[in-house]
């Protein structure tokens, strides 16, 4: 079974997934969150490079990597 993205659909539902760990990442343990989100983010923008139709989401995931590294700096 492959569980690599096919689709541009498979890349924006990484992203979404990632989206979605940092929402609720004060509910649980807030650095681990932003590590997974970071982990699939980074999954998402290398998927983007090879999905025919997905890249655009590479632009995305870059832009929501970024966001991230701000969160992290302001939260400490």
């Amino acid at each position: 079974m492959n569980d690599e993205p096919q689709t541009p659909k498979d890349v924006w539902a990484l992203i979404e997934r990632a989206d979605e760990l940092v929402k609720y990442a004060s509910n649980r343990d807030t650095k681990a969150a932003y590590e997974q989100a970071r982990a699939t983010l980074e999954r998402a923008a290398t998927a983007a490079r090879t999905v025919p139709g997905a890249g655009a989401l590479e632009e995305q995931a870059a832009r929501r990597l970024e966001d991230l590294k701000r969160l992290e700096e302001a939260t400490g």
